[in-house]
């Protein structure tokens, strides 16, 4: 007994190469920063993070940035960079 395949249905049909690089190209368009946060949103995380739990993410080397007690701003232990 034969059992016959059914066909394919339209929504299980893979895009064609160039419709799938339109709508990436789309979807770049329509999200200017590409998805990523930008500087000013990465530093004002760090900045919350410090403020709140007196340790953030390095923006440079992704280490720990731990608040200074002495001035605003924070030291990473892993590069030495300083946030004021």
């Amino acid at each position: 007994m034969t059992t016959l395949a059914s066909p394919p249905r339209l929504f299980d049909l893979p895009l064609a190469p160039e419709r799938e690089r339109d709508q990436a190209q789309t979807a770049k368009a329509v999200c200017s920063d590409g998805g990523r946060l930008t500087l000013e949103q990465r530093l004002d995380r760090v900045w919350e993070g410090l403020s709140a739990a007196g340790v953030a993410v390095c923006p440079v080397c992704d280490g720990k940035l731990e608040a200074r007690t002495v001035a605003p701003g924070g030291m990473c232990r892993s590069c030495g960079s300083s946030l004021s």
